[in-house]
């Protein structure tokens, strides 16, 4: 089967999808910002459009290094290597950091509290006024922009996200027709941005379900999300490395 047909770009951009996901940090940020005191649907609003444009950002990103494939006519180039193999290196190293995760978890928590990364949380938190949950802060063109920030960086320019969404985007240039191209990213895009859609919904209907959803959300992602993502990464890095092989000079 060919990895440009319809079946090969829809498992693609589902389990890329699944990868951003399962991401404790996305879903558990737009949790915090559903679970605001006072604000909770205007920073869910603000996170959900600025990780949908970040998202297709790093998308485009994706489509505008890719060749378009045409049938019949894609010949071994060192462009076409190098593109795949970045991207697939890349998918490699975020699978070996998400598997690092899983498997020293355990032992980084069992280590007592770190002064230096509460420190530096604090700051975080002082310098992002939604992110004070229980706090009620005025609104202005600074809060608005720090919440954007937040949203546009997690989702869509986020190192182990935005691998992903480049990956969705190279294979969507390369699809077979404009049904599997428009197939593959409706069903990502989707899948992606569910972490912020849901707390969305979560902040107009039960706002008040956010805090105790967050904290029962954060310990499943946690425990069983990182060796998902990691399998996906392993299984996805290996076929586009195949794939940039096939593509390079003889």
């Amino acid at each position: 089967m060919s990895d440009n047909t319809l079946h090969h770009t829809l498992a693609l951009s589902f389990s890329m999808g699944m990868v951003v996901l399962l991401s404790p940090e996305t879903f558990v940020l737009a949790l915090l910002m559903a679970a605001h005191k006072t604000h909770a649907r205007l920073n869910s609003v603000v996170f959900f459009l600025s990780s949908a444009i970040g998202l297709f950002f790093a998308m485009g990103i994706g489509m505008w290094i890719t060749t378009p494939s045409i049938p019949g006519t894609e010949e071994p180039s060192w462009i076409r290597f190098a593109v795949r193999a970045s991207i697939g290196t890349a998918l490699l190293g975020l699978g070996i950091f998400r598997a690092w995760q899983f498997l020293t978890e355990k032992d980084s928590d069992a280590r007592k509290p770190k002064p230096f990364v509460q420190k530096w949380k604090g700051k975080i938190i002082n310098l992002f006024p939604c992110l004070k949950t229980d706090f009620s802060t005025p609104i202005n063109t600074y809060y608005l922009m720090s919440t954007f920030l937040i949203g546009l960086f997690t989702t869509g320019l986020h190192p182990k996200t935005s691998i992903v969404a480049i990956a969705v985007g190279h294979q969507i240039i390369r699809a077979d027709g404009e049904f599997a191209k428009v197939s593959g990213a409706t069903l990502f895009v989707i899948l992606a941005l569910l972490p912020s859609i849901f707390p969305l919904v979560l902040s107009i209907y039960r706002p008040e379900a956010g805090p105790a959803l967050k904290d029962k959300c954060t310990a499943l992602l946690e425990k069983h999300g990182r060796w998902i993502a990691a399998l996906l990464c392993f299984a996805f890095a290996f076929v586009l490395w195949k794939d940039a092989l096939t593509a390079l000079p003889r």
